[in-house]
């Protein structure tokens, strides 16, 4: 059963729910597919396929760059990924200008993105999403996180907040959520496969190498 975020929930992650546990998607992609299925699906695979037909006008206008230009710089990625390099994919195929998407990329398989929302803000007419939204709507999906913890900050200008993160850990993928509270604030998601996260977390604790050796 697929189900949608919208409104005052999540719109970037879609959970579909399996006797096995749960399958996560950012924008239609689901993790651990090869990058050969990423970028035949979705906006990817249309715009591609647009490209390849010459038919620049199917090609989202909101990109800054030229329908040609992206079309190049498109296929190019792709090209570089299916052939099993590793790297990173922003992509700018959203009409939401309050969040961007980078997708990761390790050996030719789509393996963790980071959503970043815009906080609802003066600066860009109170449009984005809050913690509060994007919390709600992860909640509902996943149920309550593994691990959250609250932390003092402090802006520029030494205003107090309280900074929330949130950890979801599944068999097969895990879920990060950061804030940063105030005006020009926003709320990061990081999204993995647990076997990414897994290798993270060890080269952050690995100690480092002793320069006496």
């Amino acid at each position: 059963m697929r189900k949608e975020l919208r409104g005052l929930t999540l719109v970037a992650l879609i959970s579909v729910a399996t006797a096995a546990g749960a399958q996560v998607k950012i924008e239609d992609h689901p993790l651990g597919e090869t990058a050969e299925q990423f970028f035949s699906e979705a906006h990817e695979g249309m715009i591609l396929s647009a490209c390849a037909k010459k038919d620049f006008e199917k090609v989202y206008r909101s990109i800054k760059k030229t329908a040609k230009e992206y079309c190049a710089w498109l296929s190019s990625v792709r090209q570089r990924m299916v052939g099993d390099e590793s790297g990173k994919y922003k992509g700018e195929v959203s009409p939401d200008y309050t969040k961007t998407t980078t997708y990761v990329f390790v050996a030719g398989k789509f393996v963790a993105a980071e959503i970043l929302f815009t906080a609802p803000d003066l600066a860009n007419n109170y449009q984005g999403k809050s913690f509060a939204e994007i919390f709600s709507g992860l909640k509902g999906i996943y149920g309550p996180p593994t691990s959250e913890s609250i932390m003092p900050y402090q802006n520029a200008y030494g205003v107090p907040y309280e900074r929330h993160q949130e950890l979801w850990l599944a068999e097969s993928y895990a879920i990060q959520v950061d804030e940063q509270p105030g005006s020009n604030g926003w709320t990061r998601v990081n999204v993995s496969t647990r076997e990414t996260y897994d290798k993270l977390r060890i080269e952050i604790t690995k100690p480092p190498p002793n320069p006496l050796n």
